[in-house]
């Protein structure tokens, strides 16, 4: 960098979001999967996956004249056809966002070949019991260390599923002394035992996953914090919904429709809008994407919460109580 470029430094160039469910398959069958009952069909391709080619679907992100943040989760998205032909051609330009278990051979592919500058976090879930039934428990341990080594981001997330809260403290133990470096827990929403979770967690329960640290969304979904109405929301203006197909709407929760990307017909709306709706489907997009001030305000209570709690923890060591 010389001189010039010190003294003025170009700006961050501003990302535009897209959450694309990439495909349908899964090769897991978890118990708590949030499609549970609602898509039956998720052990079945959808006709539409893989339609089209790696290279049309980068030149419809390029096309855009912006840079993405592409949030890719299905379905398990490395059973997507090429996809590491894929997610090398789109992390060229553009950041990529993966959900995915880390089940399949193509991951050794994907570290050898796809850019680690284009990919911002791979967010591979643990699912404890799907992984003893298959033997995959080994693997996907290899699997984490193996991106890790190669420059990427790779977050664990261990899923709060009720029945597995006797053990989840000495799995986390288990894979950070095995060299995993990030491990988090993701709040558990749905049914278990005719009960809705997460408010049905005991307070012994809750202490429990208090103790794991949440992430500040992890602790709004905990709180049952997932209303965003008469919040600027982003979303339809800078962020989007995608499903196989290609077709975009505002959010998982609001149907607006803006287009379909891979017919490279993408509409913005020309402002951020207020969100209308009750509850947010997805509340990570509207954690993510709705206007900052609520959520500051919460965020600072809760961040005080613990420095206090530590400020005691800390005093009581001090005093030898």
């Amino acid at each position: 960098m010389n001189r010039q470029d010190m003294t003025n430094p170009r700006p961050a160039e501003t990302l535009y979001h897209v959450m694309w469910r990439t495909n349908q398959l899964c090769n897991y069958k978890c118990i708590y999967c949030f499609r549970e009952g609602v898509d039956e069909a998720r052990w079945r391709e959808h006709p539409d996956c893989g339609k089209y080619a790696p290279d049309h679907i980068r030149s419809c992100f390029d096309n855009t004249g912006k840079r993405w943040r592409i949030h890719m989760t299905g379905g398990e998205p490395f059973l997507y056809p090429r996809f590491v032909e894929l997610a090398s051609g789109l992390a060229g330009r553009h950041q990529l966002s993966i959900n995915t278990n880390l089940s399949t051979d193509n991951v050794r592919d994907f570290a050898s070949s796809v850019p680690v500058r284009g990919v911002y976090v791979i967010n591979a879930t643990a699912h404890i019991r799907e992984q003893e039934k298959r033997g995959d428990h080994g693997r996907f341990i290899d699997r984490v260390l193996l991106l890790q080594d190669r420059g990427f981001r790779v977050r664990v997330m261990y899923i709060t599923y009720p029945p597995l809260l006797d053990r989840m403290t000495a799995d986390m133990k288990m894979f950070k002394a095995a060299g995993i470096r990030e491990c988090a827990v993701k709040i558990f929403r749905g049914e278990h035992d005719g009960r809705l979770y997460p408010c049905a967690y005991s307070s012994e329960q809750r202490a429990l996953l208090q103790s794991h640290a949440p992430s500040l969304k992890e602790q709004a979904i905990f709180d049952g914090k997932i209303s965003f109405r008469g919040c600027r929301c982003l979303a339809g203006y800078r962020a989007f919904n995608m499903d196989i197909a290609g077709n975009l709407t505002r959010c998982s929760t609001l149907p607006a429709e803006h287009g379909n990307l891979f017919q490279q017909d993408c509409r913005f709306d020309k402002a951020p809008g207020v969100c209308p709706a009750r509850e947010c489907i997805c509340p990570y997009q509207g954690l993510k994407f709705t206007e900052k001030r609520r959520r500051f305000s919460d965020a600072v209570t809760l961040l005080a919460g613990r420095v206090s709690r530590k400020a005691v923890r800390t005093a009581k060591a001090i005093l030898g109580k």
